[in-house]
């Protein structure tokens, strides 16, 4: 045998990398693991294993601990499109611009289980290697799972046919993949059908390896599909639930599972949205309502010209916001022949819309024409805009009867557009652990929103709008969403406006247009009213005006901020759980720093 043709290595503990005759070498913990055919290894007492580093003798009594991270959607969906968006740094928390450790990333769910690792005589824990998109996407699930067992045999060959227990953790969706890989590797027929698996000759599950210990970390389970399966699961193992009252996604979003969502935002400019927001959140209402109620001997023209700039600004905030709308729309890829019509045409009104916007802006830019109240209404050009917006606004009794809602429940609807199911999705994996005890870890307290005492305003908002997904209602689901974003407020200042401004002054078909839009808005208001929850307190709506979404009680902050926090910190109850369910022994002689 040539010298260049053998690695030879001894066993150390830690991980490292070197090349013996040319040959790549990785150490896993104890084992070896190499790019070479033929490998002589030694072993701590000094006998040789011989040529196959993945298939050394099991040794009597000693347990191996493996920790393995499986990343979720931090947000509803994998908003950037990245294949392997959810990996290691989804963890870390490392500032997003300087890319270094913060206080936060210190002090993380990452870091305090790292310190885990010399307490302990045989535990690993393993967060380098693996990664997947993080899309809410079943197929992306299922992929993601084949992967998980993938990387696990390939980070750990010297270890098949040793006594290993797993620790599986998982945020969001990744407890999902987790229940995935459970049903994976308990199915031979499933692991011969894998494509990622099929290639490497794999067909079973090392018949040692078993899994000890499951934490689940703001998973949304479902009823139907992937479902945990015991086959695998050590008779003793733990199963930990941390959950979070206000976690929307949990408990809402994540019921739909979508199809095709890769890039869906990727043209979705969230500054550009909130801009246009609060640049339509700005406008002075008071100050066009004067306008409206002066005489012209009540200094008019200063009036006049106050009222143009907040009318002006209104606009170009709407442009805005129907500019990003439009992109987002187009985002959405859609396979259903009549759906595509139907977003097509929806387009096609959405960029009337903004021209309406965009030349409205420009009239009220300049005080050209006089400042009588004629001239600000012939500026609105309401001939070119009234139209379109009857036909997107056109409703008539409720949500079911709008075209704008009906739309939208069509894209989002079961099988019909960009959902391939949705399944009412459980808090707690209480129907699927059967018998085994759960390690409850509730974590509401700890979200900032908790402090606003809005729990009780959280509870109605959320019974709504998860009885409108148990009655299939999306019109009425969109609707109560919606209503989140637009204050009673605003809508009622439109209707008076048009009661005020525009009414008194147009004729004839004009005057059938107005009417029409107001009795729309009307029936919008009325909804809006009887809806919006006022999740946001007064003082955050004041402390966040820049950046709404961001509000502790905001749709957005809800649906990403209360559901990650289930993996900032390694809760107490986590640890006592993890603790006691390693198995390779504690380490008497760890001394803490």
């Amino acid at each position: 045998m040539s010298n260049d043709n053998i690695a030879k290595i001894s066993i150390i503990g830690g991980d490292s990398i070197e090349k013996i005759g040319g040959q790549h070498t990785e150490y896993v913990g104890k084992m070896t693991y190499s790019s070479s055919k033929k490998l002589i290894t030694t072993s701590e007492n000094g006998k040789h294993f011989g040529d196959k580093p993945e298939d050394p003798p099991k040794r009597e009594g000693r347990i191996i601990d493996i920790v393995m991270f499986v990343a979720g959607t931090t947000d509803p969906i994998n908003t950037e499109g990245k294949k392997h968006h959810a990996n290691t740094e989804y963890w870390k928390y490392y500032d997003e611009k300087t890319k270094k450790e913060t206080e936060e990333s210190l002090n993380n769910l990452w870091n305090k289980l790292k310190e885990l690792k010399p307490q302990f005589h045989d535990l690993h824990i393993e967060g380098k290697f693996f990664s997947w998109s993080g899309d809410n996407d079943t197929k992306e699930r299922i992929v993601a799972s084949e992967r998980l067992f993938d990387v696990l045999l390939r980070t750990y060959p010297g270890w098949k046919n040793q006594e290993v227990h797993l620790h599986l953790i998982g945020h969001s969706h990744g407890g999902n993949v987790i229940n995935q890989f459970t049903e994976l590797v308990s199915s031979k027929e499933m692991i011969a059908k894998s494509a990622i698996l099929k290639p490497r000759k794999i067909t079973e599950f090392p018949k040692l390896w078993k899994v000890k210990s499951i934490t689940y970390l703001s998973t949304p389970f479902f009823q139907k599909k992937h479902q945990l399966n015991h086959a695998k699961l050590h008779k003793g193992c733990k199963i930990i639930n941390v959950h979070n009252d206000y976690d929307l996604t949990q408990q809402l979003i994540a019921d739909f599972s979508l199809t095709n969502m890769e890039g869906l935002l990727k043209s979705f400019q969230m500054d550009r949205f909130e801009a246009g927001i609060k640049m339509v959140k700005s406008v002075d209402k008071d100050i066009i309502m004067t306008y409206f109620k002066s005489l012209i001997w009540q200094d008019f023209k200063n009036k006049a010209t106050l009222a143009w700039r907040e009318t002006a600004k209104g606009f170009l905030g709407f442009n805005i916001i129907v500019g990003e709308f439009i992109k987002y729309i187009n985002s959405l890829k859609i396979e259903n022949s009549n759906l595509q019509k139907e977003k097509a045409s929806f387009v096609n009104l959405l960029n009337s819309l903004q021209q309406w916007t965009s030349d409205v802006h420009k009239n009220y830019s300049s005080i050209a024409g006089g400042y009588d109240k004629s001239t600000w209404v012939k500026n609105l050009n309401l001939t070119q805009g009234l139209q379109v917006l009857n036909i997107l606004l056109a409703i008539t009794t409720g949500p079911k009867d709008s075209y704008l809602l009906s739309l939208l429940a069509g894209i989002f609807g079961e099988n019909k557009g960009i959902t391939d199911s949705i399944d009412e999705t459980s808090w707690t994996p209480q129907k699927q652990t059967k018998s085994l005890p759960i390690i409850d870890v509730p974590i509401f307290e700890s979200d900032p929103y908790n402090s606003r005492n809005k729990k009780g305003e959280f509870t109605a908002f959320l019974k709504g709008v998860q009885g409108a997904v148990h009655k299939r209602e999306l019109e009425d689901l969109l609707m109560r969403l919606l209503s989140q974003f637009i204050k009673p407020s605003m809508l009622t200042f439109v209707v008076r406006t048009i009661d005020y401004a525009i009414e008194p002054v147009v004729f004839g078909k004009l005057d059938t247009e107005v009417t029409k839009l107001r009795k729309n808005l009307a029936v919008y208001s009325k909804f809006v009213t009887q809806y919006h929850a006022g999740l946001v307190t007064e003082k955050d709506e004041e402390k966040f005006k820049d950046a709404i979404m961001k509000a502790p009680g905001s749709v957005s902050y809800l649906a990403m901020a209360s559901h990650s926090l289930s993996h900032t910190q390694l809760w107490k109850r986590v640890e006592d759980g993890l603790r006691n369910s390693f198995s390779s022994g504690v380490n008497p002689g760890y001394k803490k720093k």
